[in-house]
């Protein structure tokens, strides 16, 4: 099973300010043009449907395009639905798939796409420093470092990664989705998505641990395997995934829209300033630095509302 994500002792500590909540504007009609805002294409947008409720994902695909190819091909496959999110771990991940190596067996094994080479030309630097890069920032919305010309997307709440075994290019179909900052996972992980919405419904997903591998045989035993399923449908039952598609293979008329704030552009500026000016509140002692971390600042996206 593809659980190579280390978890420390420190990294079983709730850190409770790790995401903060962004209010996106109201959302505009599609007919309305919004210069600071772009939009999600249908092929990369992703509706995953839980027992705790609806998240909306865009994948990266310049970043990690065989990556996004084979979740693409998995999402219509039907892989997930009815699955579980099965490591569910506090200040961690949650993380989702077949669970057993003999049911990932006929998906192909992927290259590490943790990071790339690409020149500057569209990252937007945050203007904070960093511990893990220098410089950090976005590109296309999703938070990034870079070195030189190598750039990684970082693992942030909400971050889409891929889990696999030692072996760099073992991954394949388990997803993991860090619900505190995992930065040490920068650039050893492969990337390529990002929750847009509804990362309140991921942090909602019951504590679990996975199978341990010493039980793992006896699921695959014809023997023992069904009640060893049953119980295990069971246990998972509130993280089951009800469904995932992509709003590109849904009725035109039916298809969910979002958009994502653009960065740079004025509007994200001005958020980043006011996030950054805690200054302002009387009831501090201390005023504190002009700083957020990037993490702790998803970029905003909205759903557009369909027009008439």
């Amino acid at each position: 099973m593809r659980t190579a994500l280390i978890v420390t002792a420190a990294s079983l500590l709730t850190l409770s300010a790790c995401q903060t909540p962004v209010a996106a504007p109201a959302p505009p009609t599609a007919s309305t043009p919004q210069a600071s805002w772009r939009p999600v294409t249908p092929e990369n947008l992703v509706i995953l449907k839980t027992r705790t409720g609806e998240v909306i994902i865009e994948l990266a695909e310049d970043a990690a395009p065989e990556h996004v190819q084979q979740f693409r091909e998995a999402i219509r496959a039907n892989l997930y639905n009815g699955e579980y999110f099965y490591r569910v771990i506090d200040g961690h991940v949650a993380q989702a798939g077949l669970e057993f190596e003999d049911r990932l067996k006929d998906w192909p094994l992927l290259p590490l796409e943790a990071e790339r080479e690409v020149n500057a030309r569209g990252f937007d630097a945050f203007g904070n420093a960093d511990l893990f890069a220098d410089p950090v920032g976005h590109r296309e919305g999703f938070a990034t470092g870079r070195e030189g010309d190598q750039e990684w997307l970082l693992n942030c709440p909400g971050t889409l990664g891929m889990a696999r075994d030692d072996d760099p290019g073992t991954g394949s179909t388990e997803f993991f989705i860090p619900l505190a900052p995992r930065r040490y996972l920068d650039r050893n992980y492969t990337v390529f998505g990002r929750v847009i919405s509804g990362m309140e419904h991921i942090n909602r997903l019951k504590r679990v641990d996975p199978v341990s591998e010493e039980d793992a045989p006896s699921f695959v035993d014809p023997a023992t395997a069904p009640q060893k399923m049953a119980d295990r449908a069971q246990r998972l039952s509130g993280n089951e995934i009800i469904s995932i598609g992509l709003a590109a293979d849904m009725p035109e008329a039916l298809r969910p829209q979002w958009e994502v704030m653009a960065t740079p552009s004025p509007d994200w500026e001005a958020l980043k300033d006011e996030k950054r000016n805690y200054g302002i509140y009387d009831a501090f002692v201390v005023k504190p630095p002009k700083l957020v971390d990037i993490c702790t600042l998803p970029v905003p996206a909205r759903p557009i509302a369909q027009g008439n």
